[in-house]
Formats: structure tokens, sequence, C-alpha cells
């Protein structure tokens, strides 16, 4: 069983994996998938959307997949690193450039999970949903 492309919704993913690989991360420009060579001892850790949101859009959130090797049986241990749920996430002052203004709006764990929950099946990313619109312009929301 694989796992198709997505991006993790806190601020991090420690990930062991066993000595066969699968766990790809996509690159753009040109659009390529890598598979992250599976090390012994070693943890991949994969940056998520509430980290992109707390630097600002600095540390993107990786894009990654999990396929399947046929040949030999993979395991991996993911360790999913989020806030509190009543912690406000939002750009860091220190992330923000002079003379610019935040990329994204302030939300809270469970607000961006219903963010998601409605972006999920659209061609909208949840983090496109928490950008805020140009001065002088609005946002568009997801249907429902």
């Amino acid at each position: 069983m694989g796992l198709a492309a997505h991006t993790d919704s806190g601020f991090f993913t420690f990930i062991m994996q066993s000595l066969v690989p699968g766990l790809q991360l996509h690159r753009p420009g040109p659009d390529r998938w890598v598979t992250v060579p599976a090390l012994p001892g070693a943890f991949a850790v994969v940056v998520a959307d509430l980290f992109q949101v707390l630097t600002n859009g600095r540390f993107r959130s990786a894009l990654h997949r999990a396929v399947v090797n046929s040949e030999h049986e993979r395991i991996s241990v993911p360790y999913f690193l989020g806030p509190p749920g009543d912690m406000t996430v939002a750009p860091l002052a220190s992330a923000v450039l002079p003379g610019t203004r935040p990329v994204y709006r302030a939300v809270t764990w469970p607000e961006y999970m219903v963010v998601r929950k409605k972006t999920f099946g659209t061609d909208k990313s949840a983090l496109d949903m928490l950008e805020v619109a140009p001065e002088g312009e609005e946002k568009e929301q997801p249907q429902n």
C-alpha cells in the first residue's frame, strides 16, 4: 500500500523508514519525483504546512508520496509534530521582510483542519486558502 501525493498538516513529520526506499519528494522545474535514500539510523524530516505559514513561505511544505516496492517489504514510522489545538499559528514577525506583508493569515489547528477538509478533492490547497489577498482584493473561498 502506497500513499498518494500530499503535504502534511502540522510543523514537521519525522519519518523512520526501513532500508527499503519508497519515500519520494516532488521537485519542480522540471517536475520530477526524487527518492529519499533510506539510511540506517536516519530520520527523514518533512516540512509541513503550518511551518510554511510560520516562516511566511520561506520554508515550503514538501509534496511527497510513498511508493510500493513489489520485491521487498517496506516499513515506515512517522511522527507528526503540530501545534497545540489552542495555539494560533501566524507568520513570525522576523519572517516578514521589511516593506512586505504576511503571506498567510493567522489560524489555529482546528481552523486549519476545517480549511483542509474543505479543499480536499479540489484543485485548491489549504495553504492557498490561508493566503492573505493583496491590498484591496478579497480572497476566494472554497465551496462546501
